[in-house]
């Protein structure tokens, strides 16, 4: 959405309720003069879109930030997966040094753990035992774009064959926010965007994973 639009837009909806509003209390106010008349309903109307549009500018920002992440959703939310045979018992490197601050590993790591995925170990990069990792999921925060009003963000999920370096599987999280608003959608939110999300906890990224090691359905 254009800038200079969804600014004006965010005007007119805020003054709208306060002009109806300015009419109403003109029916109940008496003043003489058509004149007089005006210029109170004039004054009071500014009056009122100022105190409106905090609240109504947010409102509508964050409805704007949700229809501006929707097209991404479509073209992103939905993961890919390349996997041409069930792969059991793999052992996976975890690389997440774009993601997460240092020392700190992100909330979603700990259900990739649950043994119904069929890893036989996981490593965090760093470890020595992960250099013998048949597989990674390599994980990396972007900013897909940013302008005056938003700025959407995305957790990029890669999961490589480490020894030809082939995607076998890919996945992203993405995220807009608008005003106090945040809106997701992805491998953990869903393919709509929604302001109620457990990412970047939640078991969204396990069933991801568990997906791609099954190998073609159907």
């Amino acid at each position: 959405m254009n800038d200079l639009a969804l600014g004006s837009i965010v005007l007119a909806l805020a003054a709208v309720p306060a002009a109806l509003l300015v009419l109403l209390l003109a029916d109940v106010v008496k003043l003489d003069g058509a004149s007089r008349r005006q210029r109170w309903i004039r004054r009071s109307a500014a009056v009122l879109a100022l105190l409106a549009l905090p609240s109504v500018g947010n409102a509508v920002w964050g409805w704007a930030g949700a229809a501006h992440l929707e097209p991404l959703c479509q073209a992103y939310a939905a993961p890919e997966f390349h996997v041409r045979r069930p792969i059991a018992l793999a052992t996976l490197r975890v690389t997440t040094d774009d993601v997460v601050a240092a020392g700190r590993a992100p909330e979603w790591l700990a259900s990739l753990r649950d043994p119904v995925i069929g890893l036989a170990a996981l490593h965090l990069a760093g470890d020595p035992a992960a250099e013998a990792a048949m597989l990674e999921l390599d994980v990396r925060r972007v900013v897909h774009h940013r302008n005056l009003w938003f700025t959407v963000n995305m957790d990029r999920f890669r999961l490589l064959d480490r020894d030809t370096g082939i995607t076998l599987a890919a996945g992203d999280e993405l995220w807009v926010d608008a005003g106090s608003a945040r809106y997701h959608c992805g491998i953990g939110s869903g393919q709509n965007p929604t302001r109620v999300t457990a990412y970047p906890g939640g078991d969204g990224i396990a069933r991801f994973l568990r997906r791609a090691l099954a190998g073609p359905v159907g």
